[in-house]
């Protein structure tokens, strides 16, 4: 292994609760305060959150079991709206379809999404930052990784300015250099950001490891030769673990085993 690349979202952290929070202001501020019922169409507060979380629990849990079908930023407004719609979905395929059928500004969102997001950051980064919290034996496992001399790169559909001072000894307590997380301008699809290690680091695909919970990630890059690994710990739902079983895809269920099982990679 030259290289292990990981996702950042669902692997590193869990922001199900930084989606919800930006995903749900990023929908009001482009529909309206008070024009939408769910969370009492009313905007998020770092005031206001812990009550917030307590008042809607059942909203939220619901919120959770939408996440394993995201992809991209543009997806965290389809939950929104589907919410908003009163309409269920049980797998990725009617995710799917969903949105490919609906009427939506995916462009404005997106654009809204990264905007709410800076903002957030501005006005209390440490705050934004307690919204997804690091899976802790992941983040144990990589400061070993790396004082063993391992490379690590980020591989994320994020931004990397949104990201980069979260790795600083100030937040996770390790340095990832900015020039080594490769965001979504380097591909929104992950077989591009593979294409773009193996010509930057001047490594063979079969030289690196990647770790993803989006199977549909892995399937894109294991064709390459890239070594795909499963992050069974936080949003891969039993359909898609049982979908990367069948395309011999490794898991890792718990995170706790992150780093033996990479280690003995």
């Amino acid at each position: 292994m030259k290289i292990l690349a990981l996702d950042f979202d669902g692997v590193i952290v869990d922001s199900v609760l930084d989606s919800l929070f930006v995903g749900h202001n990023a929908y009001l501020k482009l529909y309206g305060p008070g024009k939408k019922k769910y969370f009492g169409g009313e905007l998020f507060t770092f005031e206001s959150w812990e009550e917030t979380k307590n008042q809607y629990q059942e909203e939220i849990k619901y919120y959770r079991t939408l996440r394993p079908f995201i992809r991209g930023a543009t997806d965290y407004g389809l939950i929104q709206k589907l919410i908003e719609e009163n309409k269920f979905v049980k797998h990725q395929e009617e995710f799917d379809n969903y949105r490919k059928t609906v009427e939506f500004d995916f462009e404005a969102y997106e654009k809204e999404f990264y905007k709410e997001r800076e903002s957030l950051q501005n006005i209390n980064y440490r705050g934004w930052f307690n919204l997804e919290p690091p899976y802790t034996k992941v983040i144990e496992g990589i400061k070993k990784l790396l004082k063993e001399g391992t490379k690590i790169v980020i591989a994320t559909s994020n931004r990397r300015k949104a990201i980069a001072k979260t790795f600083t000894p100030e937040y996770f307590g390790f340095t990832i250099e900015p020039e080594d997380i490769l965001d979504r301008r380097f591909g929104e699809d992950k077989s591009e950001q593979m294409k773009y290690i193996v010509k930057s680091y001047n490594i063979k695909f079969e030289e690196i490891y990647f770790v993803d919970d989006q199977v549909s990630h892995l399937i894109q890059t294991k064709p390459m030769g890239v070594k795909v690994v499963l992050a069974g710990w936080s949003y891969a739902t039993d359909a898609q673990k049982e979908e990367a079983r069948k395309q011999n895809i490794p898991i890792i269920e718990k995170e706790e085993d992150f780093y033996p099982i990479i280690k003995n990679v």
